[in-house]
């Protein structure tokens, strides 16, 4: 056995999922914080425009359009010491830390085009350190087994982490604003306290998955950039995938409106809503492992989307009590952990299939335009809500004052939040079920590009 290769029967160390798990709490931050405070920070707190804070968060896709796929080739590419994935890993947790806190520590310019400025450059930075750590580390899952049974159960650990970060971002961030004031100060500290807590998560999982030896059987060859589409189960999960990220950003980047106009301005609605959340997603991660044991990865992940796209549309029964809220949040806890286990388990099964199949080792450019994606979604879904307030004609500006807003701003924003969002993550359904179809008659393989085929048959020529 070469000292690449290990048994599938166990995980790669006692500690590996554990600390491969503490990774995701960068992760869960990235995607939730700023989800739920910029649009609300950049509007409420800068008055800036909602159109143009929308477009603004729009705006770092361009350059991540051709970063993140290049990224996950260069991963692939990379030989250290310290291995492939590790280095950069360790470079993304450094940049994310900096430019984190930067994005929260805009500037009040003479003029908001210059804010927004600022904003949109420290985000771009934000989620180019998100990149550089999250690719590899999403890539490692793939390689350390060929087992999917183990996978499953360190995706599990990660998925349970995870919650925990979600717990952070989406309660103790909002609460440490409402503490300190809700005015930029407020921002500042939460920036700080939260982008340490992030670092210290994608630090432990850049040392704690040190020496494990990979699953390297296979050839390495460089491959076309948009590649891993020609794997329709690939293609067609990722194209769920950035639905259900839409679906999840319009949501969350309304809530604090929702909360401010519609339950009271009651500063602790948001914190408790992640905190029942949170609870329930970590309670319930392991049932979800045992149903997928059972009715498989894919039919488990339909019922969780189903189950999501319901929990969303019931709070809508918010503006109903304090009952209707528990009730979505209950069924929002259960969903999540389905919902967050299976997008990043499934993808796993994926890519060593194709590098059975291919014999080709692509894991980085798979986990490159997967992370493409969750960005694109998330992006596209914040956009969305900033779109919708702007031509709803909701006054922005107001701090944590209560501003007059005109019934129609109103009925957009509790729409958004439950049932527009809702129908957007059923949408997602028969993508999955697509890529379970081409799944199960795995046929693809990765062709390479004439120019490749040239090379390579050059260097057998060479040899000969």
């Amino acid at each position: 056995m070469s000292q690449y290769q290990q048994t599938a029967s166990s995980l790669p160390t006692r500690w590996f999922a554990p600390a491969y798990g503490m990774g995701s709490l960068g992760p869960a931050i990235f995607i939730l914080t700023p989800q739920i405070l910029l649009l609300f920070f950049m509007t409420e707190i800068l008055a800036i425009p909602p159109g143009a804070a929308g477009i603004g968060i729009l705006i770092p896709k361009i350059w991540e359009l051709i970063f993140d796929p290049l990224l996950g080739r260069w991963s692939d590419r990379l030989n250290t010491r310290w291995g492939r994935r590790r280095p950069l890993m360790a470079v993304g947790a450094v940049v994310f830390l900096m430019a984190f806190m930067m994005m929260f520590f805009a500037p009040n310019l003479a003029h908001w085009q210059s804010t927004l400025l600022w904003v949109v450059l420290f985000y771009t930075l934000t989620s180019t350190g998100y990149s550089l750590f999250t690719v590899p580390y999403a890539t490692l899952l793939a390689e350390v087994t060929e087992d999917p049974h183990i996978r499953t159960r360190i995706a599990a650990w990660r998925s349970a982490i995870l919650a925990l970060g979600f717990l952070l971002a989406g309660a103790l961030a909002p609460w440490v604003v409402a503490t300190y004031g809700g005015d930029y100060h407020a921002y500042r500290i939460m920036a700080v306290l939260i982008a340490l807590i992030a670092f210290t998560g994608m630090m432990s999982a850049v040392i704690g998955t040190g020496g494990i030896p990979l699953q390297q059987k296979h050839k390495r060859q460089q491959i076309a950039l948009l590649a891993p589409f020609q794997n329709r189960a690939f293609r067609w999960l990722w194209i769920a995938f950035v639905i259900q990220m839409m679906s999840v950003a319009l949501s969350t980047a309304m809530l604090p409106f929702y909360s401010k106009y519609w339950l009271g301005n009651d500063p602790t609605v948001v914190p408790s809503i992640f905190l029942g959340l949170t609870l329930l997603t970590v309670a319930t991660t392991w049932c979800w492992t045992y149903l997928a044991r059972r009715l498989g990865k894919y039919h488990s992940f339909m019922i969780a989307t189903v189950l999501y796209g319901l929990a969303t549309a019931a709070l809508w029964l918010a503006i109903y009590g304090a009952a209707g809220l528990w009730f979505a949040i209950f069924i929002f806890g259960i969903a999540n952990a389905g919902q967050q286990l299976f997008c990043f388990a499934i993808v796993p099964d994926i890519i060593a299939k194709q590098r059975q199949s291919s014999g080709i080792e692509s894991e980085g450019a798979f986990t490159g335009l997967w992370i493409w994606g969750e960005k694109i979604g998330l992006a596209l879904g914040a956009g969305l809500a900033g779109l919708i307030l702007q031509v709803a004609g909701f006054r922005q500006g107001s701090g944590n004052a209560l501003l007059e807003q005109s019934h129609g701003a109103l009925l957009a924003v509790a729409y958004s939040v439950s049932f527009l969002a809702a129908v957007i993550c059923v949408l997602s359904l028969p993508a999955i079920w697509l890529s379970k179809r081409y799944m199960q008659d795995f046929k693809d393989k990765i062709t390479l590009t004439e120019i490749e085929t040239q090379y390579i048959d050059r260097l057998k020529g060479e040899k000969n």
